[in-house]
């Protein structure tokens, strides 16, 4: 297996925030059935959040994709 060449934290850190805040949230018991705000999401919506966001960055990693902050540097 070979070493990838950059710093997952540096290619990927918007994806790894976002996936530390939903774990945040929900250490926090901000959901829906705790809460009752319907902003906090019921748990079963944010595991289901947290699993695609895991799914889509392992994918990314798998592939060779850029990460948000690659991507969006473009632009700029």
């Amino acid at each position: 297996m070979e070493k990838l060449n950059y710093e997952i934290r540096e290619e990927y850190g918007h994806e790894l925030e976002e996936i530390g805040n939903i774990l945040r949230q929900l250490k926090e018991g901000r959901v829906y059935e705790k809460s009752n705000a319907k902003m906090d999401g019921y748990l079963t919506t944010n595991v289901e959040k947290l699993e695609n966001k895991i799914t889509d960055l392992l994918s990314k990693i798998q592939n060779g994709d850029e990460g948000f902050n690659s991507e969006v540097a473009k632009f700029f």
